[in-house]
């Protein structure tokens, strides 16, 4: 089943994943926030300032998403180390396959 990207007016807070490229509610996604001194950390709460980027708690969509290497397009800035990004962003995966929307 195909989900409609097409964002709705009124529906503001969904977002798209960097790996799947689907859209989900802002709540089910992990958001990683690029700060004004170039770093790069994973939101929690999801309210730092400044540009960020959302993707879907499963190994799949990270993977995913770093394997097309949209990170630094999506942040709007170099991502100078992908492999540290990806071990600050483990411990908030989950390690299985499956649809997220089931598992929020």
């Amino acid at each position: 089943m195909r989900q409609d990207r097409k964002r709705r007016k009124g529906q503001t807070k969904e977002r798209l994943c960097l790996g799947c490229r689907r859209l989900f509610p802002k709540a089910q996604l992990l958001r990683v926030g690029a700060l004004k001194e170039g770093r790069v950390v994973v939101d929690e709460r999801q309210t730092l300032g400044g540009r960020g980027a959302y993707v879907c708690p499963t190994m799949d969509c990270l993977i995913a998403a770093f394997k097309r290497r949209v990170w630094a397009q999506a942040l709007r800035r170099p991502v100078p180390e992908p492999a540290a990004l990806m071990r600050q962003l483990s411990p908030y995966a989950l390690w299985l396959t499956g649809d997220p929307k089931r598992l929020a």
